[in-house]
């Protein structure tokens, strides 16, 4: 009996040094692995604009960025300060949205982070802008939905809230949950 359990004793030892001495980082296989190297890009512009135009030849989408670096392998196209801006048929710019960095991925998904301003370029509107930190657009349904917090400035008010939904084309904005709204009353003078 006491030889089994030496002998157990010394297996599960064994057993336990080779778990503690196994290294447990896998970043050195991983570089000379050829499955993960880095893609490199196909190109870098500084400065680019994209236009997309409709069956019509009207522009409907404009996307600007300060730099763009376009890896076609995987299908995404990464922007620096970027400005995207919707045109409603036949008419000027009706939203303006800028971010500190995006992504453009093939499916026409445009999808942007950190101090997000989106404009209403319209001035007898009564919505001014909207502020959030992340956002997805979906250039084609021309939608735009967040989960992240969202404030709604307009004139004499302002509306918080936990995520959103808008559809640009119908003009409608849906928060998912709301926070707080602050009026603001302006009084006229005499």
């Amino acid at each position: 009996m006491n030889r089994q359990l030496t002998w157990i004793l010394a297996i599960l030892f064994v057993l336990g040094a080779l778990l503690i001495w196994r290294p447990f980082d896998d970043a050195e296989t991983t570089a000379d692995d050829p499955e993960f190297r880095e893609i490199p890009p196909d190109f870098i512009a500084e400065g680019l604009v994209t236009r997309v135009y409709n069956t019509e030849g009207e522009l409907v989408h404009r996307i600007n960025a300060a730099k763009m670096t376009h890896y076609s392998p995987i299908g995404l196209t990464e922007l620096a300060a970027p400005e995207y801006s919707v045109q409603a048929k036949g008419q000027a710019a009706q939203w303006r949205v800028v971010a500190e960095q995006g992504s453009f991925y093939d499916d026409k998904t445009l999808v942007l982070e950190r101090d997000i301003i989106i404009s209403h370029l319209d001035d007898s509107d009564y919505l001014e802008r909207i502020e959030t930190s992340y956002l997805t657009i979906d250039t084609i349904a021309e939608t735009m939905i967040t989960d992240e917090p969202v404030a709604i400035f307009g004139e004499n008010f302002e509306v918080r809230g936990n995520g959103m939904k808008a559809d640009l084309r119908a003009e409608t904005l849906e928060l998912n949950e709301h926070v707080q709204t602050i009026f603001a009353v302006q009084r006229k003078a005499n």
